[in-house]
């Protein structure tokens, strides 16, 4: 399932409930995952968090927009 974009850049897709693969220029950058009880995390590749304890997935989305931002072609 293809979530709605937040830039043209970054797209979400949703394999599994709760789990959101972050795409950054086509190429898998990261994912953010959780639920409404425990908050909402941003992972990097890397598995570092980029944020946590997001109240919602849409919220932890948006985390994703400074590093893409930042992340010029």
């Amino acid at each position: 399932m293809l979530q709605p974009t937040l830039s043209p850049r970054i797209t979400f897709t949703r394999p599994v409930p709760w789990v959101w693969h972050v795409w950054l220029d086509d190429k898998r950058v990261g994912t953010v995952n959780g639920d409404s009880s425990c908050g909402f995390t941003a992972k990097g590749n890397d598995h570092l968090p980029i944020g946590h304890g997001y109240l919602t997935a849409e919220a932890a989305m948006e985390a994703w927009i400074p590093l893409v931002s930042s992340h010029r072609p």
